[in-house]
């Protein structure tokens, strides 16, 4: 685990937190919001925090900097058409989805830079991802195809662009 003086949070985690909440940050430990300025959040570590009684558990990332953390483009597909079964008289044109792909642009950690083309790996509360294309500079981005998994609800509460369900 890397560790730095700043973490990136998710934005949707980040964005109802008010001081005095404690939460857990993932593989760290118990930490008390100090200070809620818009989307800045500043904590204090609570060494004797319960792990367990703390209701919200957060997956971060440390915050060392655009030079160390990977820009990664996440890639979702969709179903080309919206029926499940087409029938004789249905008219195939009806049923096209327009919106097919979706991508989002997140920072990811440092070590995303070492993956090669086709390796898999899991993004924590997001899902499974097959590298199309590594990492070779911040003007071409490590690019990742989402694996679909088939269910409706999305992995650990974050939702993507498309149901792809």
């Amino acid at each position: 685990v890397r560790l730095a003086k700043e973490v990136l949070l998710e934005m949707v985690d980040a964005e109802g937190l008010k001081v005095g909440d404690e939460i857990v940050l993932m593989r760290w430990g118990v930490v008390k919001i100090t200070k809620a300025d818009g989307g800045l959040l500043e904590a204090a570590h609570v060494p004797d925090g319960d792990v367990k009684k703390t209701k919200l558990k957060l997956s971060w990332i440390a915050d060392v900097g655009p030079t160390d953390n990977t820009p990664t483009v996440l890639t979702e597909f969709d179903n080309l058409v919206t029926k499940d079964k087409l029938e004789e008289d249905d008219k195939f044109e009806d049923f096209v989805n327009p919106h097919t792909l979706a991508e989002t642009e997140v920072v990811g950690d440092a070590m995303l830079k070492t993956l090669k083309e086709h390796d898999v790996i899991q993004l924590e509360r997001r899902g499974y991802y097959r590298v199309d294309r590594p990492y070779v500079s911040a003007d071409k981005p490590l690019v990742l195809f989402m694996i679909p998994d088939g269910k409706a609800k999305p992995m650990g509460g974050l939702k993507g662009q498309l149901k792809h369900a």
